[in-house]
């Protein structure tokens, strides 16, 4: 696997997900895709993790804005852990 493999894979899950927030009225469960999201990050070396901070900060404040009326309490509780985390 290439060096940046997984942040790509990562960075496009993240990115994927703000996009299907926006505007939306209603959504399917997200719990497999944000523990998705937690293991992916997690997994990431720390040298990747600090460079990409700061935008993965603004990609997930986008999206707890963009699901404030659909995000379930738990997501979004663990999506601003995440953020928190950062």
């Amino acid at each position: 696997m290439g060096e940046y493999e997984e942040l790509f894979k990562f960075a496009a899950k993240a990115g994927a997900l703000e996009g299907y927030l926006y505007e939306r009225e209603t959504v399917e469960p997200l719990s497999d895709w944000v523990s998705s999201l937690e293991r992916m990050y997690a997994r990431l070396p720390d040298k990747a993790k600090e460079a990409i901070g700061n935008e993965l900060s603004r990609v997930l404040t986008r999206t707890l804005t963009y699901g404030g009326k659909v995000l379930e309490k738990e997501i979004r509780a663990r999506l601003n852990n995440l953020l928190l985390s950062l």
